[in-house]
């Protein structure tokens, strides 16, 4: 079968090799989300960054994110692609040469009703490539009983038939990876120091003060007498 760009898989039929590598993806990509938070939160806690410091500080965060998220999402399709590629050669043994390409053409002017005859006579008379032929021209018609009969008969083509069928196409896995990883992008307000904020910049002012009132005594403004300070 032809691996499509819109090929879809319910996630209880996806092949487990598949499943794996989506599940390893969405690990790294949980890890950005933890940074997202992170960054947003160390830059609504510095109190001291105006409004314009802020938004460029976390577009600059955010945009190593997307880099990041890029990286592991063109890993996981090249591994899949990879493997789409491997199990299609492995069901059409490589492509077509010429013998086969002649079989196809012959194959093409036999009534639909006569391909399984005519599949039964190639097997029995171990002839692989008008075999293949026969399949490719009965999946394309829309039999596909003959096609998968064929690629059940021989393991290694059953495995790649199954991969084929239970990889979700393109369009799927970026839904399922890429578009639903994504981390959260905050709004300006989600940036602007809270109330909650302000209270701890003040805790840990007064705890780091502590030590220092301690010794010296609460901090008093110095009194202006005359020419001298006392």
């Amino acid at each position: 079968m032809e691996h499509t760009f819109d090929h879809r898989v319910d996630e209880e039929h996806m092949h487990p090799d598949y499943l794996e590598r989506e599940t390893r993806f969405r690990d790294q990509a949980a890890s950005l989300w933890d940074k997202e938070s992170n960054a947003r939160a160390q830059i609504r806690a510095d109190l001291s960054l105006p409004e314009q410091a802020r938004m460029d500080r976390y577009i600059s965060a955010y945009s190593e994110l997307e880099k990041t998220l890029d990286e592991i999402s063109s890993a996981l399709g090249r591994e899949e692609g990879k493997a789409i590629q491997e199990a299609t050669e492995t069901l059409y043994g490589g492509g077509g040469g010429k013998k086969f390409s002649e079989h196809l053409a012959s194959v093409a002017s036999v009534a639909d009703e006569r391909l399984q005859p005519l599949m039964n006579t190639a097997v029995r008379s171990g002839q692989a490539e008008l075999a293949r032929a026969i399949a490719v021209s009965a999946y394309e018609r829309g039999e596909r009983t003959i096609f998968n009969s064929w690629a059940a008969s021989h393991p290694e083509r059953a495995a790649a038939l199954e991969r084929l069928t239970k990889t979700p196409g393109a369009e799927q896995m970026a839904t399922r990876t890429r578009l639903a990883m994504t981390p959260p992008k905050a709004a300006l307000q989600d940036l602007v120091p809270t109330h909650e904020d302000h209270e701890r910049a003040r805790q840990k002012a007064a705890m780091e003060a502590a030590p220092r009132e301690a010794f010296f005594g609460p901090a008093r403004m110095a009194r202006q007498v005359g020419s001298r300070r006392s």
